[in-house]
């Protein structure tokens, strides 16, 4: 599994982007701008994007990233309504509204813990309350690849800089600032 980390936004948000070697990626947040992420893709496939939480810093692109790739979000239900309330969302702090115009039915929403798979991708969520209320951690990990996977934390850990770490199954641990691995 390869991750690529866009650094985007005033808030120096990031959108990962993992790739499994079938020529396909995942999004965990879409704060990137689309034509940054397809830039770092080309011709690959986007199975799905993940959001760590519902504040707008972490959302900004989401629409046009659905709209143009044709997927599925998932998060859970407090951070869904978020996206539809400014003040949930906390864009109007910086006096900024957004709302997000997707229908509903293009998200799917994940319980406390869930565990799906999109391509190669094993998924688990898992929610983290503290930052926001329905916010999760996420572990990914690659059936391709073997016994390695990765952990990506909402910013509830480390103000304004995400987490990433990648371990193996003998249990040890490597913290990353995104690249490749």
């Amino acid at each position: 599994m390869k991750i690529k980390t866009l650094i985007s936004g005033k808030l120096d948000n990031n959108t990962y982007i993992l790739c499994n070697d079938d020529n396909e990626f995942i999004l965990i947040d879409a704060a990137a701008e689309l034509q940054d992420i397809q830039a770092r893709t080309e011709d690959m496939k986007l199975l799905g994007i993940i959001l760590t939480h519902g504040h707008y810093d972490h959302f900004e692109n989401l629409e046009n990233i659905m709209n143009f790739y044709n997927v599925k979000c998932y998060l859970t239900e407090p951070e869904l309504e978020k996206l539809y309330n400014p003040k949930g969302n906390y864009s109007i702090v910086f006096n900024k509204f957004v709302i997000c115009k997707q229908p509903r039915e293009n998200f799917v929403v994940l319980g406390e813990r869930e565990e799906f798979e999109l391509g190669s991708f094993k998924i688990k969520t898992f929610v983290t309350k503290g930052h926001t209320n329905g916010g999760i951690c996420i572990e990914v990990d690659d059936a391709l690849v073997g016994p390695t996977a990765v952990i990506i934390a909402q910013d509830e850990y480390l103000p304004a800089l995400k987490a990433i770490y990648k371990y193996s199954k003998d249990n040890e641990f490597y913290k990353i600032k995104g690249g490749v691995i």
